[in-house]
């Protein structure tokens, strides 16, 4: 027998046409070129030794969103081998039809070359996520600009069109010196951030106005290493912990740069940053150990406000300010809700209220300034276009509203161009809208006709890139699943809070949707489906970024650290799977 420390060298898919032994030195050899062909762009990676193509790629620094973490089961990561050899693996005949295999088709997170080859690689372009950084309807983001376009409109109507036009111009300009000298005067910037697990926001604001300067939004990269927070800790545990921390502090070392730069101020006026994210977010970013996380009983290095030099954060010199990240009440009920929370007032408020962050972890709270109940439910990244055979993020392309009239597929499309795929709130609206034409039942089984392919949403335009044929977008039986035990997860949550509660619906006042899928989700809809219970129609505001909305009054309301206090201190987590009524909720939920 031959053996190895190489404890990760047994492969099932692993080809023994290397040509050495096992008990070779194998620190000697050298690994295998691979050239990717990506739209106009062309350059070559190294992939070492049984190390997968996606797995060579993050190594390299070039990001990949892998949403299942690499497991092959998602099917995002799709190339053609266009020169050289890759073997099909099980995954792959999974996931591509028998022509497809024939033309090269792979999923990179299963692809372990033993030569040189040369792949197009076909993955959607995420760098156009469309992320929500408005809270309350209303968009947080004034530039200077705007306002001194408006302030000139606001005089121009005034002064009237007898005005002679010198004038006119001589008022603009007195106005836009004002305008200037104001924001001048500011004395003080804070920067706000919502670090998420799929976006992330960055917002500039000036201490004395409470004004958006700037504001930068982008994806978390930290998507190449799985959609949702359970396959980071996993890929974290299984030694990338350094890499997620490094992603992580790039993408907001980007943002921090561009709001500054883009506003043009001098860096010594920026005084301070808060950030608010969920608790394996903050554990990646600080580079804690993730192996309590996710085992039983779930226990964090750090739920506590965390205070830090911008140097020691982040290894860098550009500020030399504090940073602080904001405390969360357990493990899946992080700074993200807490800084909700904090934004929605349930600090002072009599009423009693609702706060639902429709996200892949599905974070809820119910109460008022004297009682506070928080749970959170795995809903899956089935909202954020995860897990879903078409299914992608909020990018431009995706289909985001359906409608089916007189047997027609109505679709629009986030920036209404060509369709891509579909997203989270284009998944609910099309569960819906099969269900209400009875091509879904009551148990969730789709119309015999489409069961075995899939309903046909849209036509991609332009052909594939890998097989060269027209993509379907479809809608198939296993989406339908996936949704069921989405909305099932949240929906049971909201009961269970309320009956612990103890009220009835009809005491709710407000129910806050927050995040990008809550903001732009159709409420109907999503009633219809049995996402929200019925009986808070007309109670449902979706206010956007409430997490963003958080770390920004933290950091301009004077008292904000004593209500973040309060609020973790008062708040009591309800653990839905102890619950009795748990699982038979949940099965019930599962039906339309």
């Amino acid at each position: 027998m031959l053996l190895t420390e190489k404890e990760n060298t047994f492969n099932i898919e692993y080809s023994c046409t290397i040509g050495k032994a096992v008990h070779e030195d194998m620190s000697e050899q050298s690994g295998v070129n691979i050239k990717v062909i990506r739209k106009a762009d062309t350059f070559t990676i190294e992939c070492q030794e049984n190390e997968s193509i996606l797995e060579a790629f993050l190594r390299q620094g070039y990001y990949m969103s892998a949403v299942c973490g690499g497991n092959g089961s998602c099917g995002k990561c799709k190339v053609q081998v266009l020169k050289g050899k890759l073997n099909i693996t099980t995954q792959d005949k999974v996931m591509f039809m028998e022509q497809e295999l024939e033309q090269g088709c792979r999923l990179a997170c299963k692809a372990y070359p033993v030569e040189d080859c040369t792949i197009e690689l076909y993955v959607l372009e995420e760098s156009n996520f469309e992320v929500v950084n408005d809270f309350q309807g209303k968009s947080i983001e004034v530039t200077r600009t705007e306002k001194q376009e408006k302030e000139t409109q606001k005089i121009e109507a005034e002064i009237g069109a007898e005005i002679e036009s010198e004038i006119k111009a001589e008022i603009k300009a007195e106005i836009k010196a004002e305008i200037k000298v104001e924001d001048i005067l500011e004395k003080t910037y804070v920067i706000g951030i919502d670090l998420g697990t799929t976006t992330i926001a960055v917002n500039l604001v000036g201490v004395t106005s409470k004004r958006i300067l700037q504001t930068y939004t982008t994806i978390n990269k930290q998507r190449a290493y799985g959609a949702d927070v359970i396959s980071r800790i996993q890929a974290s545990n299984n030694g990338k912990k350094d890499l997620l921390r490094d992603s992580i502090r790039k993408d907001l070392l980007e943002g921090i740069r561009t709001v500054i730069e883009g506003a043009k101020l001098p860096i010594d006026l920026v005084s301070k940053i808060a950030i608010a994210g969920n608790t394996t977010m903050g554990h990646l970013l600080m580079g804690y150990s993730c192996k309590t996380l996710g085992v039983f009983p779930y226990t964090p290095v750090n739920l506590g406000t965390i205070d830090i030099s911008f140097g020691d954060l982040f290894e860098s010199d550009y500020l030399d300010i504090p940073v602080v990240l904001l405390p969360g009440i357990s493990t899946y009920v992080g700074g993200d809700i807490v800084a909700g929370l904090l934004a929605c007032d349930f600090d002072h408020t009599k009423a009693t209220c609702i706060l639902i962050d429709l996200g892949t972890n599905g974070e809820m709270a119910i109460g008022n300034k004297d009682k506070l109940y928080v749970s959170s439910t795995a809903a899956g990244p089935a909202f954020e276009g995860g897990n879903i055979t078409c299914g992608v993020g909020s990018i431009v392309g995706a289909i985001s509203h359906v409608s089916i009239e007189d047997n027609q597929v109505i679709y629009q499309t986030i920036g209404e161009n060509p369709p891509v795929g579909i997203c989270g709130t284009g998944v609910i609206e099309i569960t819906s809208e099969l269900l209400k034409v009875g091509l879904v039942d009551k148990t969730g089984l789709l119309h015999e006709k489409y069961f075995e392919d899939g309903y046909l949403v849209a036509e991609m335009e332009a052909k594939s890139a890998i097989s060269g044929s027209e993509f379907p977008i479809l809608f198939t039986q296993r989406d339908i699943r996936e949704i069921q035990l989405a909305k099932s997860a949240i929906r049971t949550g909201i009961e269970i809070l309320v009956r612990r509660f103890g009220l009835s619906y009809d005491k709710i006042d407000t129910v806050y949707l927050a995040g990008g899928f809550g903001y732009k989700i159709n409420i109907e809809k999503a009633i219809h489906i049995g996402l929200l219970p019925k009986e808070i129609h007309g109670k449902v505001k979706a206010i956007g970024n409430s997490s963003l909305a958080g770390a920004i009054k933290y950091l301009i309301d004077n008292n904000a650290k004593e209500k973040v206090t309060k609020l973790c201190n008062m708040a009591q987590e309800i653990t839905l799977s102890n619950e009795k009524d748990f699982n038979d909720l949940y099965i019930e939920y599962m039906s339309f």
